[in-house]
């Protein structure tokens, strides 16, 4: 990954999950959040009157919230992470994996998968990190305001570009 940020995220979610893998067995959807001022802070979901609403509500659930704080300028970088089925690379066959998908203000998105195992002594065994780029989701319209300047070719003077500066410098990035 580029972005150091996304790099930071993925350690604390990684880490969460592995340990919840080890000492649970499984893990539930889990997110983190990094603010404007580099603070990073894990975040839950819980769907109210709802017991075991299953992994992909609580994505959704997570995505609607980082998308929200977002738009208010509240974050820098987001990421969820979450248990899933995937084809590693040269492999033929889907694995269990942990996915995190993780985004930065500045409009890197990818999805970094930790392919797993659970051995007969009941310890987990991690294979290579893969990752693959993503379709921004918390941070989409910073994005899309992004894509929209870069094609119209827009100069730093129009009323877009200066939405666009004032949106990252809401994320903690000042431009001069």
């Amino acid at each position: 990954m580029a972005h150091p940020d996304l790099n930071e995220l993925l350690n604390a979610l990684l880490s969460m999950a592995q340990m919840l893998l080890t000492k649970q067995g499984e893990f539930l959807p889990i997110g983190a959040i990094m603010l404007s001022d580099g603070e990073i802070r894990h975040v839950g979901a819980r769907i109210e009157g709802e017991d075991h609403a299953g992994s992909q509500p609580l994505i959704d659930l997570l995505i609607e919230n980082f998308h929200k704080e977002a738009a208010k300028g509240k974050l820098r970088a987001a990421g969820i992470c979450y248990d899933v089925l995937t084809v590693p690379p040269g492999k033929h066959q889907k694995q269990d994996a942990i996915c995190c998908s993780l985004e930065h203000c500045l409009g890197e998105a990818v999805d970094v998968f930790t392919p797993y195992v659970k051995m007969e002594d009941g310890k987990f065994q991690y294979d290579e990190i893969f990752a693959a780029k993503r379709t921004p989701q918390f941070f989409r319209q910073i994005h899309a305001l992004n894509s929209q300047l870069l094609r119209t070719g827009h100069c730093a003077s129009h009323p877009e570009t200066v939405l666009l500066i004032r949106q990252l410098a809401l994320c903690g990035f000042h431009i001069n």
